[in-house]
């Protein structure tokens, strides 16, 4: 008998004694944001509805992160929905803790928290690359991006956390479209890649080729934003159709995750 079928059966004879307490459970179990949600953050994380990859525990992805201990640097310092949740941050640190990457590469810097924090967390020696739009940029991609797909970040405030910590020495910063630039001339190989720029689908799979093409064998490479946006969440399954490599996702975040062949 399945788990969910006995546990019914179970529960009916609780049922008959309180059905008006029983009604309300099963309205919440089928409508858990009710009709009108009190928190807009627990709407937000319901929506994460699109793409095909399984959702598991980070600790089934990498057996044994569960031990990393952690430095979480300006922790809610980020802007809802379009930043990394705290919970996105411990988990992406969790990676780089624990296969001790040293070499990392991030493309879409944004305000540099995310930076600062995979850096702190990294291997021994542990150095970033992150990729953001040029200063002088003109509203130009080498891609063309529909209007509504385009999350600039403020051209003032690109890596003003990262710039302002005391592991600045630790990041070098590439301005410049992703679609264009040379893979080749920056820091790799690399052992960790986050990918978090624009998230036009035709971006996500020009972002993944070239950091595939320049990632270590057992290398990590993570997306963020697969489940909540259709066109992350498509590029990502088809390039693991197409490669045949596994993807997961970081229950409970937006966080996609596979890990190079060795």
């Amino acid at each position: 008998m399945y788990p969910n079928v006995a546990k019914i059966l179970k529960n009916i004879p609780r049922a008959v004694a309180d059905p008006k307490r029983a009604a309300s459970l099963a309205w919440r179990r089928m409508f858990p944001f009710g009709i009108t949600p009190k928190d807009p953050e627990a709407y937000r994380i319901g929506a994460w509805s699109f793409g095909n990859a399984r959702r598991v525990d980070l600790r089934d992805i990498l057996p044994g992160v569960e031990s990393a201990d952690l430095k979480i640097f300006r922790s809610y310092d980020r802007k809802r929905d379009l930043s990394l949740d705290a919970q996105e941050v411990l988990a992406i640190c969790a990676m780089v803790s624990h296969i001790k990457a040293t070499s990392i590469i991030e493309i879409g810097t944004s305000d540099g928290n995310t930076t600062l924090n995979l850096v702190a967390n990294g291997g021994d020696g542990a150095r970033i690359t992150t990729l953001d739009l040029p200063e002088d940029w003109g509203g130009g991609f080498e891609i063309q991006v529909p209007e509504m797909m385009k999350n600039v970040t403020d051209r003032s405030r690109v890596g003003i956390q990262y710039k302002s910590s005391a592991l600045a020495h630790k990041v070098t910063q590439v301005l410049g479209d992703s679609a264009k630039l040379d893979y080749t001339k920056l820091s790799g190989p690399f052992d960790f890649a986050f990918i978090d720029g624009c998230h036009f689908y035709d971006y996500v799979k020009v972002d993944t080729k070239n950091c595939q093409a320049n990632m270590k064998p057992g290398g990590l490479i993570v997306w963020h934003d697969y489940g909540m946006l259709e066109d992350v969440s498509r590029a990502v399954d088809e390039w693991s159709a197409d490669t045949g490599i596994s993807v997961n996702i970081v229950a409970g975040t937006r966080l996609a995750v596979a890990r190079m062949p060795t």
